[in-house]
């Protein structure tokens, strides 16, 4: 789907923030389309913004993350591998802690075969940076969470801010795709999701579950896209595509 670029004054005055200023564009754009979609006028689109930023308005800045989106994606290779690949698990399955000395498994071992060719120490300061793993003392390196995107950071200050939004837009694209963009005789880009009310004890039963089956099901399309994913080049058209799963708990209202 072809983006609309929207011209603004601020464009060209965001520095490095440029990727996620557009980011939060785009997840912007498309929230307000849908809301249009759904029969809300524009007077009240405007109410409820004014609503929602008053209620933010209070939160203070967030650090400023230094890790890339290209690193991310490469730190989410390297975890995948970490929890995918027999070498580097224990004797119960789950990823082992790794060495940094030629003691095996070592961290270096799992960049050379997750990432080849980048450096490791880079690999490694990102994912302490983004609060994925850390660094025990004489104990090597301790993997904290399977999710790279979804972490929030060291000290739970840092996120990985433009990775964030684009986990969001893509969702919102593929919504915004099926209801407003999609051929009226084509079955659409899918998206599906279950919703029922239940007891609010049995929820971290269903997020265990969830958690299980759903990183199964990521980690299959993300192995089956990892073999075929090319470089971007002016030379060669190609599209970001991904897939995902998630859980969400609300109250009944």
């Amino acid at each position: 789907m072809k983006e609309v670029q929207i011209e603004s004054p601020s464009r060209g005055l965001l520095g490095k923030d440029d990727g996620v200023v557009e980011s939060g564009r785009v997840l912007l754009r498309r929230v307000f389309r849908i809301l249009r979609g759904c029969g809300i006028d524009l007077e009240t689109l405007r109410g409820i913004t004014s609503d929602a930023l008053h209620a933010v308005s209070e939160v203070p800045n967030s650090q400023a993350n230094r890790v890339t989106a290209r690193q991310v994606f490469r730190c989410s290779d390297l975890v995948l591998k970490w929890r995918r690949n027999p070498r580097f698990l224990d004797a119960r399955g789950l990823p082992a802690q790794l060495s940094l000395k030629s003691k095996s498994p070592s961290f270096i071992e799992l960049a050379q075969v997750a990432a080849p060719g980048e450096d490791w120490r880079k690999l490694l300061d990102s994912l302490i940076e983004l609060g994925v793993v850390r660094e025990k003392l004489n104990e090597g390196i301790e993997l904290l969470s399977e999710s790279v995107v979804a972490c929030s950071g060291r000290d739970g200050t840092v996120v990985a801010s433009e990775c964030v939004l684009e986990h969001i837009c893509g969702f919102l694209g593929s919504v915004e795709y099926n209801v407003f963009d999609k051929p009226s005789r084509e079955k659409g880009r899918f998206e599906r999701a279950c919703y029922a009310s239940v007891p609010e004890e049995i929820v971290p039963v269903l997020e265990k579950m969830i958690s299980t089956r759903g990183q199964d099901f990521v980690d299959a399309i993300d192995e089956w896209l990892a073999r075929r994913s090319i470089k971007s080049s002016v030379e060669s058209a190609s599209v970001l595509v991904g897939a995902g799963a998630y859980v969400f708990v609300r109250k009944n209202v």
